[in-house]
């Protein structure tokens, strides 16, 4: 995704509101500016997880762990999986099935 800023009136115009009713929320602490930015920008992020689309970063090295994880639990279903099969050969010998 972009990471596009939005002014008081990109904002304003998207939500079909005034600009003052954007300089009032953001008075009210209802809406954050961008950090580290000289003007009054919203970072679209910010405003699309306003709007209930929430968006979460996911780090490069959190998706590596899951993957690794994933591939472990698959490595150990596949193992439990061949003990079960051998439990049910063995108990269906012994049950004479």
């Amino acid at each position: 995704m972009e990471n596009k800023l939005l002014t008081q009136k990109d904002l304003a115009e998207r939500w079909q509101v005034t600009e003052e009713s954007i300089r009032n929320w953001r008075n009210e602490g209802i809406i954050q500016t961008a950090k580290g930015v000289p003007v009054i920008r919203f970072t679209m992020q910010h405003i699309l997880e306003l709007e209930g689309v929430k968006l979460e970063k996911f780090s490069p090295l959190l998706k590596r762990k899951m993957e690794r994880e994933l591939e472990e639990l698959r490595e150990e279903n596949q193992r439990l999986k061949k003990i079960i099969g051998n439990v049910l050969a063995e108990t269906s010998q012994v049950i004479g099935i």
